[in-house]
């Protein structure tokens, strides 16, 4: 699929999708709104025209049948070593990049795709990448969505039931004086090959841009709450887009 980008770069899209999840069960590959998640992520990353490569990474058999079934590089099987509950992204990102380069694949930026994200656009992906690049391709980029309270008006709650002000005193400072948060909203993140491989330190997160997604299409589904949040979501949003034709 050829890069619709005007440099030129070679983007590679990394989709992530393990077998194991303990919280929804094969959560990856589970029916949402008419198709396996797995494709909604995989479908807007094949429609935005950006890749040269969508590789999905996985030790599972049927999310490596039904990956390459729709269309998905599957040519290089993850170490079941990378695809326990607590290995972080970052390092199986470098992993693959260094698996691809001794098959003489190079790429200049890898989009992680998180495989549970159905509300994600193609025009998502093709707007964060013009920003990404428009920042030189020296900040990795984060999709984030504004909080929906200042960050200083936010409490950890303890067993016994009392809040824990997470900035004392915060509650009482009046919104005027206070400025917008962001959280990650788990949806894609863009790197630089350079700094994949050349990062001494992976968990640095003081080098990045946000691209903001708008609050419904920020679900990011561990619980099996998110995901029927997620399938009204998205209906209504199907529902509306009909419509206005």
């Amino acid at each position: 699929m050829k890069s619709i980008i005007v440099n030129e770069k070679k983007a590679l899209a990394l989709i992530p999708a393990r077998g194991g999840s303990k919280r929804i069960p094969r959560k990856n590959v589970i029916e949402f709104c008419g198709k396996p998640m797995l494709a909604w992520p995989l479908g807007a990353a094949q429609a935005s025209g950006l890749f040269d490569t969508i590789h999905v990474s996985s030790e599972d058999g049927e999310i490596i049948a039904l990956a390459q079934s729709l269309g998905a590089d599957v040519s290089i099987r993850r170490d079941p070593s990378l695809a326990d509950d607590v290995t972080p992204l970052l390092p199986l990102a470098r992993w693959v990049l260094q698996a691809f380069a001794a098959q003489g694949r190079t790429f200049d930026d890898v989009f992680i795709l998180f495989p549970c994200s159905p509300l994600l656009e193609a025009a998502d992906l093709v707007a964060a990448y013009a920003l990404y690049q428009a920042h030189g391709r020296q900040r990795n980029l984060l999709t984030v969505c504004r909080a929906p309270a200042y960050a200083e008006w936010y409490f950890r709650r303890a067993e016994n039931g009392q809040l824990l002000p997470i900035t004392p005193g915060g509650s009482f400072i009046r919104s005027q004086e206070l400025q917008a948060a962001y959280y990650e909203t788990g949806t894609f993140t863009i790197f630089s090959r350079e700094w994949l491989l050349g990062s001494s330190n992976l968990c640095d997160d003081s080098n990045y841009i946000g691209f903001e997604l708008p609050p419904w299409r920020s679900v990011d589904i561990d619980e099996p709450a998110d995901l029927e949040y997620a399938k009204m979501l998205f209906q209504f949003t199907n529902q509306n887009r009909q419509n206005s034709h």
